[in-house]
């Protein structure tokens, strides 16, 4: 069991678990065994350099492209991971999924044919106002329907206005989800099954709402392998921007596998005591946890480790 001293000031506290969660490993053979562990990638813009924070430079996302490309990473749709965490079915060594928050115009324009160039596999999650509302910097519903055509795409529920849930009181998020839900009937002729909060906040309440509504599995934005110790309607995504996109850290990212951890203490996402006391247990065949270090969010150094028994 180990104790994490957190004194971020984030909300979900997820966030303040990134180095705690993953870890990298060293190349593999071909009779490498397949494993409980899957990356989740997570990019917004491409080629749109007036928005740093959410965008790729079309430049490192080839970098990225001839880096996944490699015959050593298993590129996979994200439905395919969904229901191997589920089944608690192994996945073979560096199983990856790309998926694409918000549908801006330029995934169209440049992610789109990059992609289907590799004959890479990827998710759009949708948030359905922008688009009914014929912004300019998002895709049409007629484009994304064409996407939509292409065996290699999936479409997302992203909710309706992309407002963050976990501020909505519980009638207003079902509502939001609900309104998404029948748009993406009416544009698309289904609804999607998989969900991509807003701005990656969750909470008990959200996760019971999705369930009700035969959504099957929900993604934040904390970096993280996933795994099937992960709660299905809160995975973990690794978030892309300019700034993280270096192919060092890609390279880390990608080459990275889940922590086996359970019993992850608080149980809720959504914390009430700030700083929280973060917990949990790795089993103990895990090698090398004394080099196991967290760096919360605006900490600026690492948090303070408590390792509490030596076993299980």
């Amino acid at each position: 069991m180990f104790n994490l001293v957190n004194r971020s000031l984030s909300f979900i506290f997820y966030t303040a678990i990134i180095m705690a969660s993953s870890f990298a490993i060293p190349e593999f053979s071909k009779a490498e065994q397949a494993e409980d562990s899957a990356i989740i990638l997570m990019y917004h813009r491409f080629g749109e350099e007036k928005f740093p924070t959410t965008n790729i430079t079309l430049q490192q996302f080839d970098a990225h492209l001839e880096e996944l490309k490699k015959e050593k990473y298993n590129i996979v749709p994200l439905d395919d991971i969904v229901t191997a965490l589920k089944n608690k079915v192994k996945l073979p060594p560096r199983t990856i999924a790309i998926t694409i928050d918000d549908a801006y115009l330029s995934i169209f324009q440049h992610a789109w044919p990059k992609l289907k160039a590799a004959n890479l596999p990827f998710t759009i999650f949708v948030s359905t106002e922008p688009v009914s509302q014929n912004n300019a910097n998002y895709m049409t519903w007629q484009q994304l329907r064409d996407m939509a055509n292409d065996p290699l795409v999936s479409i997302g529920h992203h909710g309706h206005t992309h407002d963050p849930l976990s501020y909505m009181t519980k009638e207003q998020a079902r509502k939001d989800i609900a309104t998404a839900t029948a748009i993406y009937k009416k544009e698309l002729g289904s609804f999607p099954d998989i969900f991509a909060y807003p701005y990656g906040e969750f909470s008990p309440i959200l996760q019971n709402i999705l369930n009700e509504m035969h959504i099957k599995a929900a993604f934040g934005q904390f970096s993280s392998g996933a795994s099937s110790h992960n709660n299905l309607f809160g995975l973990p995504r690794f978030a892309l921007n300019e700034k993280y996109s270096n192919m060092d850290r890609f390279r880390l990212i990608v080459n990275a596998r889940a922590l086996p951890a359970y019993d992850i203490l608080p149980i809720s996402p959504v914390i009430k005591e700030n700083p929280p006391q973060i917990g949990f247990t790795v089993k103990k065949n895990i090698r090398g946890l004394s080099a196991m270090s967290c760096y919360p969010s605006h900490l600026g150094k690492a948090a303070k480790l408590t390792r509490i028994g030596k076993t299980e």
